[in-house]
């Protein structure tokens, strides 16, 4: 007897042979018990081959690899029916319900006594009950497995961290920066903007500046600086003072003696005079003795 010819003893043997025997031989059934494949729990329908769930059919249902030449791998007419009433009549387990589960087959068989529903294919959408998850598939297990979750990426303000988390309602939340973590208002006039305690970015004073003699104004969202009032007192003593939009100690600048109008000949030098300056000589170096 011929390996090929073994098939039709039975399943096992089947699944043992190559594909080249299976596409030869039919393997014939005579109860759904006998139409297990890769696992896999089929039907036995007319004319007495195995299918097998198959959500790309019309009739659900696909001919096993040993359905013969003229019906292997292809999809079963949806007007045919079961081929053993034995093992899948509803006197064996009652009526089989609809299954209610997202990765299987609705439409449960009657095996040995017990309904049995059939995983469907790898990919098959399914539905997680989670308002995070936006899309999910089958893995051919039956299970349920999450492709996508909400992606909160999108924070409602400079003062909230970037990235959030998706909530039990699936709205995204997200956290509060520092109190006084630099931020960005809109308004290019407000600088040092910083966040408060509420989560929003409170703007900073308009044009400010480090430079006590410059002053800031705003035109069109944008900043413009220029010098203050010569003679303007920039510092805690009443000698520095502002001069062309530096603050400077008149009472030994050269450049600005006593007043910033004032400046020194080359040969002279800024003499402190009190709270003020004088142009005199260059004072004299003394000699070190040696």
């Amino acid at each position: 007897m011929s390996v090929c010819r073994a098939v039709h003893r039975g399943l096992l043997a089947l699944l043992s042979l190559s594909p080249g025997c299976l596409e030869s031989l039919t393997y014939e059934c005579e109860s759904d018990a006998a139409c297990v494949f890769e696992e896999r729990q089929g039907q036995c329908v007319t004319p007495g081959h195995c299918a097998y769930s198959d959500a790309t059919c019309p009739s659900m249902l696909r001919f096993g690899p040993a359905a013969g030449s003229e019906l292997a791998s292809m999809c079963v007419d949806a007007g045919q029916t079961t081929g053993s009433s034995e093992s899948s009549s509803t006197s064996d387990c009652g009526p089989c319900e609809a299954v209610a589960m997202d990765c299987y087959d609705p439409d449960a068989i009657c095996v040995d006594g017990q309904c049995v529903a059939s995983p469907l294919p790898t990919g098959a959408p399914c539905r997680e009950d989670d308002p995070c998850v936006v899309m999910a598939s089958c893995d051919a297990l039956g299970a349920c497995i999450v492709d996508q979750l909400v992606e909160c990426a999108d924070p409602p303000g400079p003062c909230h961290e970037s990235a959030g988390t998706c909530g039990v309602d699936g709205v995204c939340a997200y956290e509060l920066r520092s109190v006084g973590t630099a931020c960005e208002d809109g308004d290019g006039c407000t600088l040092e903007d910083a966040c408060s305690t509420t989560g929003t970015c409170t703007p900073g004073p308009i044009c400010a500046s480090d430079n006590p003699c410059a002053a800031g104004s705003c035109s069109g969202s944008q900043c413009s600086f220029f010098p203050v009032v010569d003679g303007s007192g920039c510092g805690p003593q009443p000698q520095e003072l502002c001069c062309a939009g530096v603050c400077t100690d008149v009472s030994m600048d050269a450049q600005h003696c006593g007043s910033c109008e004032v400046a020194c000949l080359p040969d002279q030098a800024c003499v402190a005079m009190g709270e003020t300056g004088m142009c005199g000589a260059v004072p004299a170096v003394p000699e070190v003795p040696t």
